[in-house]
Formats: structure tokens, sequence, C-alpha cells
């Protein structure tokens, strides 16, 4: 869930505060609003993603997908019944979007299949591309994909920090929020040290609150 994404030479962040999407071309010095839903028409914001040239965003009501230049939010996928997709990541030239139980792919999301529904790595909560590989915060802790998100293989499963429900990353660092604060790597995830103040790459300019929470978790059908 990298709630600042670079494309280019500029990048977009979303506030969960106020439920929009922010500007930046100055290197994430200053930002300026590129699209606030001041009706809700597209519903809560919980990811978004920089894919094949356009603009991802996965709400409460579905997918949207917008120019990068200028705000025009097309909808271009309902949310799942009986498991919302909770967070949206472009991998390998692929989008994934995952549920609290599942893992899908898409190369324009529109039509989505998936690629895994396994309970090894417990609920999913998000995802990031990072240093080539694909990034999951889990239920059971840090996972890696494999075979387009087919596998997923253990990062870190300590639960000293808490429940891992949001992954993000700038240069070299991966930055982490568990339920108990958070925390950071430097080493692909598989050593986590905690920082009771950070200010995570999704909280420059936003006060370094505690922002994010777990989706609420929809029972399995089977």
């Amino acid at each position: 869930m990298p709630l600042v994404i670079d494309h280019n030479e500029i990048s977009f962040r979303l506030n969960y505060l106020f439920n929009r999407v922010e500007l930046s071309r100055d290197a994430r010095k200053s930002w300026t609003i590129f699209f606030q839903d001041e009706n809700d028409s597209l519903g809560t914001i919980f990811g978004l993603t920089c894919h094949r040239g356009s603009l991802f965003i996965v709400t409460n009501l579905g997918v949207y997908v917008s120019p990068v230049d200028a705000p025009d939010f097309k909808f271009v996928c309902p949310q799942r019944k009986g498991g919302d997709y909770v967070d949206i990541e472009s991998f390998d030239n692929m989008l994934y979007a995952c549920t609290n139980t599942g893992v899908y792919q898409a190369s324009s999301g529109v039509r989505w299949r998936l690629k895994y529904d396994g309970q090894a790595c417990g609920n999913f909560f998000s995802l990031l591309q990072f240093k080539g590989k694909l990034f999951a915060a889990c239920e059971k802790g840090v996972y890696l994909a494999s075979q387009e998100g087919k596998f997923w293989h253990p990062r870190y499963t300590a639960n000293e920090y808490g429940r891992f429900l949001a992954l993000d990353a700038r240069g070299e660092t991966l930055y982490a929020q568990t339920d108990k604060g958070y925390c950071l790597s430097h080493d692909n995830g598989q050593h986590w040290e905690a920082h009771p103040s950070l200010q995570g790459p999704w909280t420059d300019a936003m006060g370094g609150g505690m922002l994010f929470a777990p989706r609420p978790i929809k029972k399995r059908n089977r």
C-alpha cells in the first residue's frame, strides 16, 4: 500500500484524512490537490498505483482509472462479491489487487483472475512492489510472491512488532505500519526495527499519525 508513488517527474499521494489524491511536481516537497471526491461518488479510497501510464485507485465501490495529467476517473470494475478489494499495485506490467482472502491479477483492470486464495499467510492487507519483487503485508507477517502471485513465501513472520497492516518504500528502505506502530527494514524485509516517531513516506506533511487500519475481514465462504 504505497500511499506515495512516483510517475516520471511527478508524485501522487493518497491522503486518507481527506479522502483525496494529491500531486507533487517538486520531488515530494509540496503537494496540491489532484482529485478530491467531495460528494463521495467514487467511495472511500483504499489504495492507488500507476500502471501503463494511467492512475488507478481502488475504493469501497470498485476500481477506477484516470489519466495522470488531469483527474478524469472512469469506473472499470466493481468490488468483488463476498470480498472487497482492499489494495491495488502495479507489478511486472500487470495489475494486482488483494481482498482480505485472495490476490487477483489483471492487465487493464477490467477483468480480474484469481491467482491465490490460500490460507498460509492469513488475511491480506496491502501490496507493494519493491526492488523487482511483490511484497504483501498479511495477518501472519510480510510475504513475497512468486510466479505472478500464485505462491507466497514468508519474509518475516515474527510477531514482536505486531500485525503488519501496510507497507511502503523509499530508496533502499522498507517502511511498515503495524498495529503497534511504525517500523523499518534495511535488508528487504528480513529484519525490522521499531521507530515509534517515524515519519514514513506516507506521513510526510500529514503529521505522522496512525493512518491505516485493517479493512473489515469477511468470512471465507467454502
